[in-house]
């Protein structure tokens, strides 16, 4: 790739870099690829019930044990902490030779991932060129079980999911680079209408088939552009208003194509809970077009059709939606064992990254995810050493109890950077009740709402006065082109003008003190929760102070896939999320999770489902959307087709903000709060998380696979 190419895309994305180191340690830009070079060539265990123990290190070859403590004299790679093998050996004037484990669980013999008898040799298992890790701190020691919590299967455990997740590409631990991750090269065209990416030669399933293009090509053409299994593709792989097109050069080649520049495509591949690939070996039996009969088959075992026996059980872009055995998996840890209480996950066996002494990784031999479904569960796991690393869903709160318990659980503290402007309220504008959707859609009333808080008091009662009052906004302060005012605005306490702003509304009060409908009928709004998005104590104070102004508050915790189900259902009253939690890289990446104003339809539904149904089907189902809201979908799409930095760039994104900002839609209370970070004192090659979120895709940066046990 041409140089002046790399280095101008690393100047306009440096006003990412710009924006947001005034508030966190790092800085959310993209760097391009520099020009691509050619690679060269390159007995079963026992079922476990405890915790393996560790073993010393098989250090190999003759190639120094290279860190990024210690380089021992070696040049970097073209990429942070991480080396092809060719480029390795070159720096370090050694060959490598490759070593690993030689035992593994004999689930992987029961599901199909290995063979009976002899395990099969290292170097059928390894890609032709291995992607070379650099460890943090030390070469680590295989072994040992490394212990999570998440709130149940699929609901707050997207730590979990990061800490065993792949992709083609990914975000080095400054959170500015973006480099080659299983795809071994990536390349933009001059307009950044066509991405070219090679594989790794020789890549394998973990049931040992090849992984290729094809397998990339047939998650494109025969799942997501399957009207069967997804009636509207994902606007995230839409630029210009054309879905991508996806081409298989060669076994590793493959082209993405664009009908409209992409830059943010990169990003948002190396963001993505989702996955590029399906195994279609493995797959091509269950789906239509390469079976006729695989329509009466899903019937013949209870399912309505092909596609519902296909979307969840063999396929799903949440991979913890997926419950079966014995599926083909990129990943470094495989499922063995899944029931009500946890899942059990063992390392692959096919994992395509060894360490600078040739290891193949990872390192640790067992990921447990056991489910608490309430914060004191959590806090119990914490302090009696049981969870050796710990983030999502811990509340600053808990603090004090985490301190005084660090020496009996055996961990240290991290406070990483959270990446939202904090917890907000969203009022449902489309409510199936005319009556509320009206109500709800007035500007006045979140003003009315927005004003009755008293954000200092919540800030002592939650965060220690560490956080600072703010409004609610669709992007956080640090993006380029965001406004100081739009975080400031109706802040202050003042419930004598939010009563002025409800009686003016005509929303008399009753009897009892409660204000009424429009309608006569009893104002009441039901307040649902999960755990899984905040303290609760928050919503409490909330009830205090609405009631206080005369608006009835009924308060309940839900699960969080009931809470979910509910949102995506359209019969919630308020939305509780977080706001302003795309960073501006990820935002760039997939801005539809908040432009227009409806959330993530599979994680975080805020509202308006009936105006998308609108706008997806041309006008002849749902709502039609206020007329503010109707170009939002265009002007989405031009933005992430802008380059950032640009006049266009900046002018589309306030224009897409100010309409969100003039209707009060997103109520905001505090700004987050660092996040609370669990780390066992036993685990090694565990750096300083600089940032803790889901938009980065929480732990997926620092390199999980190479963690260790020390003892």
């Amino acid at each position: 790739m041409p140089q002046k190419r790399f280095y101008s895309l690393v100047v306009l994305f440096t006003i990412f870099a710009m924006a947001f180191s005034a508030c966190a340690p790092a800085a959310p830009v993209v760097t391009q690829a520099p020009v691509e070079t050619e690679a060269p060539e390159a007995t079963e265990a026992p079922a476990a019930t405890e915790p393996p123990a560790a073993t010393e290190p098989a250090v190999s070859g003759e190639c120094p044990a290279v860190t990024v403590a210690d380089a021992q004299g070696v040049a970097a790679g073209a990429w942070p902490q991480q080396y092809e093998v060719a480029e390795f050996e070159t720096a370090a004037n050694c060959t490598m030779a490759f070593t690993g484990r030689t035992e593994y669980d004999a689930r992987l013999v029961e599901f199909g991932f290995l063979p009976e008898g002899d395990l099969p040799p290292l170097e059928e298992r390894l890609p032709e060129e291995p992607l070379v890790v650099v460890p943090y701190d030390e070469i680590g020691k295989y072994g040992s079980r490394l212990s999570g919590a998440s709130v149940a299967p699929e609901a707050g455990n997207s730590e979990w999911l990061s800490v065993r997740h792949v992709n083609l590409l990914r975000f080095a631990d400054d959170l500015q680079t973006i480099v080659p991750n299983m795809a071994k090269s990536y390349e933009w065209n001059d307009d950044f209408t066509e991405l070219t990416m090679v594989l790794r030669k020789g890549h394998k399933w973990s049931d040992g088939q090849p992984f290729t293009t094809e397998d990339i090509v047939f998650w494109w053409e025969d799942i997501i552009m399957n009207t069967d299994l997804y009636p509207d593709v994902p606007s995230f792989w839409v630029y210009g208003g054309e879905p991508m097109q996806v081409e298989a050069v060669d076994e590793v080649t493959v082209k993405f194509k664009f009908a409209a520049p992409a830059p943010a495509f990169t990003t948002l591949i190396a963001t993505t809970y989702t996955h590029e690939w399906a195994p279609k070996h493995f797959l091509m039996d269950k789906h239509i077009t390469y079976n006729p009969n695989a329509d009466e088959e899903a019937k013949a075992e209870g399912f309505e059709s092909w596609a519902q026996r296909f979307i969840p059980l063999y396929y799903a872009d949440w991979e913890d939606a997926n419950h079966m055995y014995g599926l083909p998996k990129l990943e470094a840890w495989i499922k063995v064992d899944e029931t009500p209480e946890h899942q059990l996950f063992y390392a692959n066996p096919y994992y395509y990254k060894v360490d600078t002494a040739g290891q193949q990784l990872p390192y640790i031999d067992e990921i447990e995810e056991v489910y608490a479904a309430e914060n004191e569960l959590f806090e119990l796991k914490i302090i009696n050493g049981e969870t050796h690393y710990k983030a999502q869903s811990l509340q600053l709160g808990s603090l004090p109890l985490f301190q005084q318990n660090q020496d009996k659980g055996n961990y240290d503290i991290q406070m990483a950077q959270g990446a939202s402007i904090g917890r907000v309220y969203v009022f449902n504008a489309t409510h199936k009740d005319p009556v509320l959707a009206e109500l709800f859609s007035d500007p006045r009333w979140n003003r009315a709402m927005s004003l009755a808080l008293n954000r200092d008091e919540i800030n002592q009662a939650l965060c220690f006065d560490l956080c600072e009052p703010t409004q609610g906004a669709p992007v956080h302060p640090s993006v380029s082109f965001a406004k100081p005012e739009w975080y400031t605005r109706d802040i202050e306490h003042d419930p004598d003008t939010a009563n002025a702003i409800l009686d003016e509304i005509g929303l008399e009060k009753g009897a009892d003190g409660f204000r009424l409908r429009p309608d006569g009928q009893p104002l009441v709004i039901n307040l649902l929760y999960a755990i899984q998005w905040g303290d609760p104590a928050l919503h409490e104070l909330a009830k205090e102070y609405w009631e206080a102004v005369g608006v009835k508050v009924e308060l309940r915790e839900m699960s969080t896939e009931a809470y979910r189900a509910m949102a995506a259902n359209n019969d919630h009253d308020v939305q509780v999320t977080t706001s302003g939690l795309e960073l501006e890289a990820p935002l760039y990446s997939n801005p539809f999770r908040l432009f227009p104003p409806f959330g993530d339809a599979a994680l975080e539904p805020l509202f308006g489902a009936p105006w998308m149904e609108w706008h997806n089907t041309d006008g002849a189902q749902g709502i039609e959307p206020p007329d503010d809201i109707k170009p939002l979908w265009d002007l989405t799409d031009q933005w992430k087709s802008s380059l950032p930095g640009s006049d266009e760039y900046i002018s589309l994104g306030q224009q897409l903000v100010q309409v969100q900002i003039d209707r009060g839609m997103i109520i905001g209370t505090v700004t987050t709060s660092p996040a609370v970070t669990i780390v066992s004192r036993l685990l090694g090659n565990v750096p300083q998380l600089k940032i803790n979120a889901f938009e980065y895709y929480r732990t997926y940066p620092y390199r999980t696979d190479q963690w260790y046990f020390k003892e």
